[in-house]
């Protein structure tokens, strides 16, 4: 077989996508992931990767999630005081702990399919221009799904639930938005706050509702959209929880209790892998972090995208002349990226004529594939008519054997290849001609019937696949052409013509594309990749054994809390202060003005409605260890002064002096409190004082 020889003029695949920041380390990062998703592929029959289906999958698992959790309320308390006691019930029961055990497992692989799902799209560098909403929101999405779980797993009330406590209240406590610090209700275990506990039930009930609409937005400019994959994946991935759940039970950690210091524990590191930072961090420092990460994440669509013409995203346009009003390109565009308006040529043929929006296109080509009369596409850059009678030209000129055509997606296996754009050479398939299209959806069926009647040995379309399209719908739309089931229809495909062959290899499976190539130059068949019935069972139940495995692991592997010293003093109190001014009487046109549930009994105010600051001070064993004074609350200084303080000591028995003043001006302290406390190694002993109770060690 020969080939013309013309200059070469090597380039890249012609790729739609535009280069972004770190596009060589994410080019990297994502063939190393794709070859454990072809991996797990090689393992079970074809469209049943739930590697290449994540997003559906984790909308599975999310669903598991909240039946269980609606039939889990069957059992669950939502007081503070039984709700550790009723999940421990729940658990004793085979279709309680099954209900539970679903819950977390479910949640767990939620977490785990949208990571990768993340994961598969960001290195595929599927994130800017117009897919910057996918992008905002889906993050979006991951952060409410790990508060959700967060706020879940205090419902347990457990010693994880009560770390999950504390670094909530730090959080929460660097905003001035309450009276006093959240941290005050978890010093002992009669004063945690019920309301504030069923506050965070509602919260975990409510929040899947914010998801939904985080969901919504996410494929809103997605036509068809695909939210669960097929039923037989469905129902291995339902199997794979349901074994999980049964062999490993979902457990509690020991009771909350909160003199205790729990140092170390196994907890679900896909939802609280933020004890990390809130046991290390303080609140402002968290904040900060949050801020600057949360800013740098979500602005990454603009920040990650280079500028100038190279970052220019192609789109399609539209030939107003060339449009006959069928509406197919309309229907196809799996963006929302193509409406029909009125004629604007004066055409009184045809009512409407497509259009593209700019700002939804993502340069696909796609449109062009679904067009007959070559009026939209990638007009500017690859426009059909100009590659057709490029390929005609080839063929025409071709002395020897008929060679084969390779139409190959810029996306797929030929990520890496150089494409001779002139002559349709490529080093990677000799003997053949190449034409390098952005996505396999580009090709029409009049493309490949003209290639096979100008002398063509076979027409190869070579694409990522149905699952792992680039663009959704490219290689799922060709496919249907070439079977006659989609328009516009190749007329030998429809007519079963044995010389059309349609691949599917996505990156980093070059390999396996060349040697698919080859075998039909030599006038075979590829060679099936997908396993069927024994080794496609087999195959099946040691994926599913793999990522079911791997999902119960990060929810059970062990964590370790800073170091903290071998016990801790709480000290605690909520005192007003003295007025700093006089009183006053006010006048009868005064107290006539006022509301009557506003007047004062003695018909006194005060001059000035700030109040003293309040001191304390700290002894352990005579050493005087804390001193400190501490400012009224509210904005005008006229409520409470509230303070907590953490002091470290050794363990065994203290004398303890807590001395407070709200006169600062007076060298008087009236309230007084003195004690010997024993301090257990691992724990604390707390403190409190109020007006109403006084002093308190609870």
């Amino acid at each position: 077989m020969s080939v013309v020889q013309r200059p070469a003029a090597s380039a890249a695949p012609r790729s739609a996508q535009p280069p972004l920041r770190g596009d060589a380390v994410l080019r990297r990062l994502d063939r190393a992931l794709l070859r454990v998703v072809h991996a797990a592929g090689r393992l079970v029959p074809e469209g049943l990767n739930p590697l290449e289906q994540a997003g559906g999958v984790a909308n599975v698992c999310l669903v598991v999630a909240i039946l269980s959790g609606a039939l889990l309320l069957f059992w669950y308390s939502s007081s503070v005081h039984l709700a550790y006691a009723s999940l421990e019930k729940a658990g004793a029961s085979w279709l309680g702990g099954l209900t539970r055990s679903l819950h977390r497992y479910s949640s767990d692989g939620c977490v785990f399919f949208v990571l990768i799902h993340a994961a598969r799209l960001t290195l595929a560098r599927r994130i800017a221009g117009p897919r910057w909403l996918a992008w905002v929101t889906g993050w979006l999405l991951f952060v409410l799904l790990v508060l959700v779980g967060w706020l879940g797993y205090w419902l347990v009330w457990d010693q994880r639930a009560h770390r999950v406590a504390l670094g909530t209240a730090d959080l929460l406590d660097a905003l001035p938005i309450f009276s006093e610090p959240l941290a005050r209700s978890f010093l002992s275990d009669d004063g945690v706050n019920s309301l504030l506990f069923f506050v965070v039930f509602f919260l975990h009930m409510l929040l899947p509702a914010g998801m939904g609409i985080a969901l919504w937005l996410h494929v809103a400019r997605l036509s068809r959209s695909r939210f669960f994959p097929g039923r037989t994946l469905t129902l291995w991935i339902l199997g794979t929880l349901c074994a999980v759940s049964f062999l490993f039970p979902a457990t509690s950690a020991p009771p909350a209790r909160m003199a205790a210091l729990p140092q170390r524990f196994t907890m679900d590191w896909w939802y609280l892998f933020p004890l990390l930072l809130t046991d290390r961090l303080s609140g402002g420092a968290l904040w900060a972090l949050h801020l600057i990460g949360g800013l740098a994440l979500f602005s990454a669509p603009w920040w990650l995208r280079r500028g100038g013409s190279a970052g220019t995203l192609r789109t399609a346009t539209t030939e107003a002349s060339r449009c006959n009003a069928c509406e197919t390109c309309f229907h196809d565009c799996p963006y929302l990226a193509i409406r029909m308006v009125p004629r604007s040529d004066g055409s009184t043929r045809y009512a409407t004529q497509s259009e593209v929006d700019p700002s939804r296109c993502v340069g696909c080509g796609i449109c062009s594939g679904s067009c007959d009369s070559a009026g939209v596409g990638l007009l500017d850059w690859l426009p059909p008519k100009a590659e057709r009678r490029r390929l005609e030209g080839w063929l025409e000129a071709h002395t020897g054997d008929p060679p084969p055509v390779v139409f190959l997606c810029a996306e797929g296996a030929s990520a890496e290849w150089r494409v001779d754009s002139l002559n349709g050479r490529c080093d990677a398939l000799p003997g053949c001609y190449v034409l390098s299209v952005p996505c396999l959806g580009w090709v029409n069926g009049y493309l490949v019937d003209r290639a096979l009647d100008r002398g063509a040995a076979a027409v190869v379309l070579a694409g990522c696949g149905p699952e792992g399209c680039a663009y959704r719908e490219g290689f799922a739309h060709t496919a249907e052409r070439m079977r006659g089931r989609r328009k516009p229809v190749s007329k030998r495909g429809e007519a079963g013509d044995s010389r059309i062959h349609l691949l599917a290899h996505g990156p980093g499976e070059g390999a396996a594309l060349r040697a698919a190539v080859d075998a039909i130059r030599r006038g075979e068949a590829p060679r099936a990749r997908a396993p069927v019935g024994a080794r496609a069972w087999a195959g099946g139940a040691v994926l599913a054994a793999l990522l079911g495995g791997f999902a119960w692991l990060g929810s059970d592997l062990p964590y370790s809390a800073p170091p903290s010293p071998e016990a801790e003093l709480v000290v605690s109190f909520k005192l007003l202060g003295r007025l700093q001014g006089g009183m006053r009487r006010l006048s009868t046109e005064e107290l006539e003005a006022l509301p009557v549930h506003m007047r004062p009994k003695d018909g006194r105010v005060p001059t000035d409605r700030r109040h003293a600051d309040v001191r304390l001070r700290v002894r352990v064993d005579g050493r005087l260890l804390r001193e400190e004074r501490y400012a009224p609350g509210g904005l005008w200084g006229d409520k409470n002064s509230v303070a907590l303080e953490t002091i470290p000591l050794a363990s065994g028995r203290h004398r303890v002096e807590v001395e407070l003043s709200d006169d600062p001006a007076a060298n008087e302290w009236p309230y007084r409190y003195e004690a010997e406390l024993e301090f257990p190694r691992g724990e604390r002993r707390v403190v409190l004082f109020d007006r109403e109770h006084g002093f308190r060690c609870p």
